[in-house]
């Protein structure tokens, strides 16, 4: 053991290793035990707790099933393509229902080269929320990242009841290709059905819709062609709806978190009472039943790849900022890194340096992940309080 690492020893007392799933890669769960392996390994005299996690995107479902129970509820409803699928929704209670979007129309499963934004449809996220509600749901937890859609949540209003009707009354299916067709949205039967219904909406990152096509559009398979056809059918979308009578639809659009998952839930909003708050603050304020993550002397976190938006509402963002503004520091562990904070009380470390030039899998990705995280641990060592 490096001198370093004796030092840290002494020094760090407590550890929370809090990671987000690597979509494509692993889990949370899994993740957490390999970061949990390379702390110990460093410290092994520190108090580890290990706390698995989510943002509101990919996981949620099951960090939320694993650590707050419930029963899981199966259901038919299609993905973003359109293809019938099994998934699940989460019954917390007889009340309380968890539908993750990821899980219905995500971006997991679908390589980049099928991913088709114009005609992608969140009807199933619709179908699954109707289905959660036929079984007693009077408050519905919507995980709403990692989405492959961008139909700003007209195909889960449509499978709600919503009707898009042309100029000469005839239905529309709302897929951002069709969405210039719809001349007018009929909103009461989907307010019928959701009479009653509270939506907790629990978006991954901070941007408005407005914002959405320019951070999020290349990752759901946007193309420069693409672009202004999905704008449109976003603009006309807000128009609709505002001569529905849904007259803060304008505004939505340009509020912060409402962006999330292809603007699901700025689209849900129009027909039922809805409230957002960052999935990640959400998450750790259900999971985090000790305030671990608030006061370890040391936090490990990670995700797939660091970016932009990970300091806009991501989970190891989240985490980062929320220790280092009481001055704790964090070590964040990625596959890929491309920006990083500037908060000297945040380290990065990555999986592997140079990044790997194919997807890291099995007995390479644990080893890495444990490595990344034994290294998360040196840096400190001068610094900790003794």
């Amino acid at each position: 053991m490096s001198p370093d690492i004796r030092a840290a020893a002494r020094r760090i007392g407590s550890v929370v290793v809090a990671p987000n799933c690597l979509r494509g890669y692993a889990t949370s769960v899994e993740v957490a035990d390999a970061l949990a392996v390379g702390v110990r390994r460093a410290l092994p005299h520190a108090s580890v707790t290990v706390l698995p996690l989510a943002d509101g995107g990919d996981g949620t479902l099951s960090v939320l099933h694993e650590v707050l129970g419930g029963r899981l509820m199966p259901v038919t409803a299609q993905d973003a393509a359109g293809r019938a699928q099994r998934i699940s929704w989460l019954a917390l209670d007889s009340r309380t229902a968890v539908v993750e979007t990821a899980s219905i129309c995500g971006l997991g499963g679908t390589s980049p080269r099928n991913l088709r934004p114009l005609a992608a449809s969140s009807a199933g996220v619709g179908t699954v929320i109707a289905h959660a509600i036929a079984n007693g749901a009077k408050t519905v937890l919507l995980a709403l990242g990692g989405t492959a859609v961008v139909d700003g949540g007209a195909g889960a209003l449509h499978a709600l009841g919503a009707r898009f009707l042309d100029s000469a009354g005839k239905r529309v299916v709302p897929v951002p290709s069709t969405l210039r067709e719809a001349a007018l949205i009929d909103l009461a039967p989907a307010r019928r059905l959701l009479d009653g219904v509270t939506l907790r909406l629990l978006p991954d990152v901070r941007p408005s819709l407005a914002e959405n096509l320019a951070f999020f559009g290349t990752q759901k398979g946007m193309t420069e062609q693409d672009r202004p056809i999905a704008a449109g059918a976003l603009s006309q979308l807000v128009g609709l709806l505002a001569a529905a009578g849904d007259e803060a639809a304008p505004a939505r659009f340009r509020s912060g978190w409402f962006g999330a998952g292809g603007g699901i839930g700025f689209g849900l909003a129009a027909a039922a009472t809805a409230e957002a708050k960052p999935g990640a603050e959400a998450l750790l304020d259900m999971v985090d039943r000790t305030g671990a993550v608030r006061s370890a002397d040391l936090a490990v976190t990670a995700e797939g790849k660091v970016d932009e938006s990970t300091w806009r509402g991501k989970l190891p963002g989240t985490i980062a900022s929320r220790r280092a503004a009481d001055g704790l520091r964090t070590g964040v562990v990625a596959i890929r890194f491309a920006g990083r904070s500037p908060d000297p009380l945040i380290a990065h470390h990555p999986v592997a340096d140079p990044p790997p030039t194919s997807p890291l899998t099995g007995a390479a990705l644990w080893s890495g992940l444990a490595d990344a995280a034994a290294r998360s641990c040196t840096p400190f060592a001068e610094v900790m309080p003794s």
